[in-house]
């Protein structure tokens, strides 16, 4: 079978090496891939014999091979980089942490970090109380860790080792204008050295925010112009001033348990300039009263003072100035407190308010006193609730809805109130007592209790209060009294004028401090124990209702025929004295002893008619000014007794005659 030749180029053949090549003759040139290069491998192919060639030798026979040496080329050899060291991709924390605000932290996803000495970060929070930063864990709401203070110097922070109270010293170094006193109530607030040194450094701060050059007159609607508005503004930044840096009036000194705690603030919102101090903390504002307009954000407001124990909101007397007709003319006005609903929202976090005292106001849908069971002081006085109601009138498709306004009366639920000493609800409109006013949890501890000018009807019981120094429940339409009343409840003031009591329990011991004034008493021994309880006090306990007949015809009851004419014309002469006189059908006298009375009466306009120009003005003067039916005749008396003297310790008129005793 013949031999099969083989394909052309498909034999390789190696050569040995000799000792006379040249090493690099042995080299042959790579690629990227490690493999010969397509160009050597065709150059050594080429030297092979092609297959079928005319040459004479045999088959099988092996030509000489030529010796093919290789150079490198000069493109230069890439090696490795060297390897680096970790420090070279290292990057320095602080230079990617955020910039230290000026109170010395960082703030890094809202929340705070303090640097410490040895290169950590603690989480920190102001402490709500003290206004001093302290180490908090991520969980907590409120820091409980140590409180920390910043080295100005180095501004790395570090654990407070000692707490040290203020000094004097210390206060009038940034407060020059403080007196000892004021200086007293700044430490007996701020007793810890670091937090007055905060508040201090707070105060020098925004200070500069006072000056007198940044007075201005907010533009607020409705706005109410008037004369002396600019020295009303003028007068406001002055306090303003003043309290801010805890230096105020002697009028403005609010004290507690005998010390300075602070001062009171009278604010116009009309002229309060919400654009100026949106940044400043007034801390030693503890008793704020408002009134007036202004858009506030209520949020904003309260947190310009955060230690208010007291808040009293009022209407405004305004004056109007419009030129009707070409000329001012100015009218008297009052303007309700209109309260919003997120102006109400925020009164449950006065976390220090004892005391409130809303009057005049009209409160939003909704108000309610939840969250203030801490107050000792409440009072709503002729403050009522606003509604908004659908029109009742014609509504055409297409219209928007219309809407009146509408009241209600506060209906406060005192239910867990414990610490409240005084509640005033006059004049709010309720039918009905007020919800926990009894109950268990109410408020058991009242010392002044006031229910006045509402139709309950009811009157409540007094007899848990214990403490209770005055009870007022005039014009309430009560037909009796409370139950409860002792000799020492209420052990004040009982104030139970104009109801419909006609008569007074035996129980009960008439006192000083009891108004009984304008009830329909017509029990002859009640009104002889009010006749002996006036003897005994100095003070009309109860005065009914004064007649309206000005005649003589008052204090003409049996008399005789005979004296009828004389005395007919002796009033003629000084019936000018009448309107005076008739204040005496209000007494008990007139109802249990009227024939003495009406004598008094007579005696004294006999004496008036003869006596002289200079001792009638005297007398004129005495009716006009005393309050006191009984006391201005008793004055009247002991007048013409001090002018007469032939009439020292003589009667003015005829005693009566005295029972013969067997």
């Amino acid at each position: 079978m013949p031999v099969k030749p083989p394909r052309r180029g498909g034999n390789h053949v190696d050569v040995p090496a000799s000792a006379n090549r040249s090493a690099d003759a042995d080299q042959s040139l790579s690629g990227q891939s490690g493999r010969r290069s397509a160009d050597s491998s065709s150059a050594q192919d080429n030297l092979q014999p092609r297959a079928g060639s005319s040459s004479e030798s045999g088959r099988d026979a092996v030509g000489p091979v030529a010796v093919v040496e290789v150079h490198a080329s000069p493109t230069a050899v890439h090696r490795p980089p060297p390897l680096l060291s970790l420090d070279d991709y290292a990057t320095n924390a602080r230079a990617i942490l955020p910039q230290i605000n000026e109170d010395g932290l960082r703030v890094i996803s809202r929340r705070t970090y303090a640097d410490l000495a040895n290169g950590d970060l603690v989480l920190v929070a102001a402490d709500p109380v003290t206004g001093l930063y302290r180490a908090r864990r991520p969980n907590e709401l409120l820091p409980s860790g140590p409180v920390l203070l910043r080295d100005v110097a180095s501004g790395h922070w570090y654990p407070r080792q000692l707490v040290e109270r203020p000094t004097r010293a210390q206060i009038k170094k940034y407060l020059s204008q403080a007196s000892d006193l004021d200086a007293d109530a700044f430490i007996a607030r701020f007793d810890d050295k670091d937090v007055a040194d905060a508040e201090l450094q707070r105060i020098q701060r925004g200070s500069p925010q006072l000056d007198i050059e940044h007075v201005s007159i907010p533009f607020h609607e409705p706005r109410m112009t008037y004369d002396g508005e600019m020295q009303q503004a003028l007068d406001m930044w002055g306090k303003l001033r003043h309290v801010y840096e805890w230096h105020g009036q002697p009028d403005q000194r609010v004290y507690s348990d005998g010390r300075l705690s602070g001062y009171k603030l009278d604010i116009n919102l009309t002229l309060w300039p919400v654009d100026k101090l949106l940044s400043l903390r007034f801390s030693a504002v503890v008793s704020l009263a408002l009134k007036g307009h202004a858009p506030l954000d209520a949020a904003v407001f309260f947190r310009q003072f955060p230690n208010i124990e007291s808040l009293t909101i009022s209407s405004q007397a305004i004056t109007r100035r419009n030129a009707a007709s070409g000329l001012f003319m100015f009218q008297a006005a009052q303007s309700r407190f209109s309260m919003d609903s997120s102006f109400a929202g925020q009164l449950t976090g006065l976390t220090r308010l004892r005391e409130l005292n809303l009057q005049n106001c009209d409160l939003p849908a909704g108000f309610s006193l939840r969250g203030l069971s801490r107050l000792q002081v409440l009072r709503l006085i002729d403050t009522r609730v606003k509604v908004l109601t659908e029109h009742a009138g014609p509504w055409r498709p297409g219209e928007p809805v219309q809407h009146v306004a509408d009241y209600s009366p506060v209906e406060p639920d005192l239910t867990g109130m414990t610490e409240l000493r005084v509640l005033d609800l006059t004049r709010t409109g309720i039918s009905r007592l007020p919800s926990g006013l009894d109950a268990g949890n109410g408020p058991s501890k009242l010392e002044v209790l006031k229910l006045g000018d509402n139709p309950i009807f009811a009157a409540p019981s007094v007899k848990a209060m214990t403490a209770l120094q005055e009870l007022d429940l005039s014009h309430m339409g009560l037909d009796g009294f409370p139950e409860g009343i002792t000799s020492m409840i209420p052990e004040k003031v009982l104030n139970l004028a104009n109801n419909r009591i006609t008569a007074i329990p035996a129980s009960v011991e008439l006192r000083a401090g009891f108004n009984l004034i304008g009830n329909p008493i017509t029990d002859p021994v009640s009104l002889r124990r009010l006749l002996y309880a006036r003897n005994q006090t100095g003070n009309d306990i109860w005065l009914g209702s004064e007649s309206f007949d000005l005649s003589a015809n008052l204090w003409l009851q049996h008399v005789p025929a005979e004296q009828l004419a004389r005395k007919l014309q002796l009033w003629g002469s000084v019936s000018h004295l009448a309107r005076g006189l008739k204040k005496l059908s209000r007494t008990p006298e007139f109802y249990v002893e009227r024939p003495l009375l009406q004598r008094r009466v007579w005696s004294f306009l006999e004496i008036y008619d003869k006596a002289d120009v200079d001792e009638q003005l005297r007398l004129n003067q005495i009716l006009a000014e005393e309050p006191s039916p009984v006391g201005m005749l008793e004055k009247l008396e002991e007048e013409i007794r001090t002018y007469d003297s032939t009439r020292q310790n003589q009667p003015l008129h005829h005693l009566p005659k005295r029972p013969k005793l067997d």
